[in-house]
């Protein structure tokens, strides 16, 4: 989480979005992780019946969209900063 702040905090003036899922269905929980965390993205709990069309099938994952709104991306397990900042370098350059 630390890592994706970091990129948050770098890309979300170019114009990219960040939003953390939690399976932890308690939102108050979640709220005093992020805080403790230092996380300042949008937290929101998940539903189950959202991480299949996500295409999440283990966590921690990843879910790139496009302007469109089309997921372009999923990736599940961590990774490194340069890759997340490949990945967003990639969809910014896109037509």
């Amino acid at each position: 989480m630390p890592e994706l702040e970091a990129l948050r905090s770098e890309y979300e003036a170019r114009g990219v979005g960040f939003l953390a899922l939690s399976l932890n269905p308690s939102e108050a929980r979640n709220r005093q992780t992020a805080a403790a965390l230092g996380v300042h993205m949008t937290v929101a709990t998940a539903k189950g019946e959202v991480l299949g069309p996500l295409r999440i099938s283990t966590v921690p994952a990843t879910v790139f969209i496009n302007r469109e709104g089309v997921v372009v991306a999923a990736v599940n397990g961590e990774r490194s900063r340069a890759f997340y900042a490949r990945r967003l370098e990639a969809l910014l350059a896109a037509p």
